[in-house]
C-alpha cells in the first residue's frame, strides 16, 4: 500500500494571461488531497480513468491498483482540484507499480491529463501542486516551460478564502470566453506588470506593494469580464477595509466565481484562513 498527498493551489496573479505565454505566480496551500494505492480491483470512473490510461500507456502496463481518494480541496472552486487528482493518482500508481518517485515525471504526465480535462491549460496548476511553495510559471512554447520555485522560505498568512458560490461556467468555457475579447493584448501586458510587482513584494516582505499589486491585477481581470457582478461588491468591501481580494482561476460571469482570495487583517466571519507556500507532493506512507 502507498499513500501520497498533494496540496491545492491558488493563483496570486496571472490566471488567464498564463495561457498566452505570460507569467503567473502561484502558491501551494494547506488544503490537501490524498491518494492511496493498494492491491485490489480498480473501480475508477470519469477523470480518474482517463488519468490511469495515461499511466498505463507510459509504463506499458495493463493492471492498475485499487485507488482511494480523499480531498480537502473543493472541486470547481479554482483551487487546483483536478490538478491535485492528476498528480496524486499518477504518483501513487507509479510508485505502487514501479517504485518510481519522480515529481518531474508526475508533473509531465499530469499536464497531459489536464489537457483532457480543460482543453488548453497552461500547466501552471499541476506544476504548483507538484512542487509546492511559490511558483513562477511561464509557458514559452508547448514544449518549453519556465518554472522557478521562488527562494521564499516563509509561508504567508493573513490570506483567506471567501465563498461566492460555484461558477456556472467551467474553466474551459472561461478560457474560451477570454480568447474572444478584443482587449486581450492590453490585458496581458497589464497583468504581467502586476505579476512581477507581486513576486518582488513577496520576496521583500513589502505589504503595501503586495496589496496594490493584487488590487491592480484584479482590475485587469474585471476588465476582460471574468469577474461576476455578485463578486465585485465583496471585493470592494475588502479593499475598503484596507485589504485586497481577487478571483481565483477561471472566474465566472453568471453567478459566483468560486472562492475569492483575500489578504486582510480584518476578515469577515465567513472567511476561511489559509496558508500560502506549503509543501508540494509528498510520500505519506508505504507498506
Amino acid at each position: 500500500m502507498i499513500t501520497v498527498s498533494v496540496p491545492g493551489k491558488v493563483h496570486l496573479v496571472g490566471e488567464h494571461a498564463v495561457v498566452y505565454g505570460k507569467p503567473a505566480l502561484l502558491a501551494a496551500i494547506n488544503l490537501r488531497l490524498t491518494v492511496t494505492a493498494q492491491e485490489g480491483t480498480n473501480d475508477a470512473t470519469g477523470y480518474v480513468t482517463q488519468i490511469l490510461e495515461i499511466v498505463k500507456k507510459h509504463f506499458h502496463v495493463s493492471s492498475i491498483p485499487k485507488l482511494t481518494i480523499h480531498s480537502e480541496i473543493l472541486s470547481g472552486y479554482h483551487l487546483g482540484s483536478s490538478a491535485a487528482v492528476a498528480v496524486g493518482v499518477i504518483a501513487a500508481t507509479s510508485y505502487f507499480l514501479k517504485k518510481i518517485w519522480n515529481p518531474q515525471l508526475f508533473n509531465q504526465l499530469a499536464y497531459e491529463a489536464e489537457k483532457l480535462q480543460h482543453g488548453n491549460p497552461s500547466g501552471g496548476d499541476n506544476t504548483a501542486v507538484t512542487f509546492g511553495g511559490f511558483i513562477w510559471y511561464r509557458k514559452e512554447l508547448e514544449f518549453l516551460k519556465s518554472i522557478w520555485q521562488l527562494p521564499i522560505k516563509n509561508k504567508l498568512i493573513k490570506f483567506f478564502l471567501i465563498d461566492t458560490g460555484k461558477p456556472k461556467e467551467t474553466t474551459g468555457e472561461m478560457v474560451a470566453f477570454v480568447k474572444s475579447q478584443n482587449n486581450l493584448q492590453a490585458f496581458l501586458n497589464a497583468n504581467e506588470i502586476q505579476t512581477k510587482r507581486l513576486a518582488s513584494a513577496i520576496k521583500e516582505g513589502d505589504e503595501n506593494t503586495l496589496i496594490d499589486a493584487i488590487r491592480k491585477g484584479e482590475r485587469t481581470l474585471e476588465g476582460i469580464g471574468v469577474v461576476s457582478k455578485k463578486a465585485i461588491p465583496i471585493i470592494r468591501a475588502i479593499e475598503k477595509s484596507g485589504g485586497a481580494a481577487k478571483i481565483l482561476g477561471g472566474g465566472g460571469r453568471k453567478a459566483g466565481v468560486g472562492y475569492l482570495l483575500c489578504y486582510t487583517k480584518r476578515p469577515p466571519k465567513e472567511a476561511i484562513p489559509i496558508v500560502l507556500g506549503e509543501e508540494g507532493i509528498r510520500l505519506e506512507k508505504k507498506e
